[in-house]
């Protein structure tokens, strides 16, 4: 029997999250190996019971926030 290892990046979870399909992304993976530190919050939130679009909604909203404190005036 083997092992099943998926590497998680943040631009692989979020294509899945825009398709509806992180739950299929994950899989049936025996572990997971996170590239990076937004992956790994992704996983957080989806371990927490939040659906694709609450998830997408919240990763849209850090990045907004993120893109207005970085503004050069």
């Amino acid at each position: 029997m083997g092992f099943n290892q998926r590497y998680v990046n943040f631009e692989r979870c979020y294509r899945a999250l825009s398709e509806g399909g992180l739950r299929n992304y994950y899989g049936k993976s025996d572990g997971l190996t996170f590239e990076d530190d937004e992956s790994v919050e992704i996983y957080e939130l989806f371990i927490q019971g939040k659906t694709d679009e609450e998830i997408l909604s919240i990763i849209n909203n850090k990045k907004n926030m993120e893109e207005q404190t970085n503004e050069v005036y």
